[in-house]
């Protein structure tokens, strides 16, 4: 989601655009992204 590939087409360039934005106007996005990036609490 955070890297960008020469070879991305337009249209694989915005998904990911729009991932991003969903991801940190989200929260509930961020708390979930974070805990799977470092793994769940016990």
């Amino acid at each position: 989601m955070l890297h960008r590939f020469p070879k991305s087409s337009t249209f694989d360039r915005r998904l990911q655009d729009t991932d991003l934005a969903y991801l940190f106007s989200s929260e509930k996005a961020l708390a979930s992204l974070a805990e799977n990036y470092v793994g769940l609490p016990f």
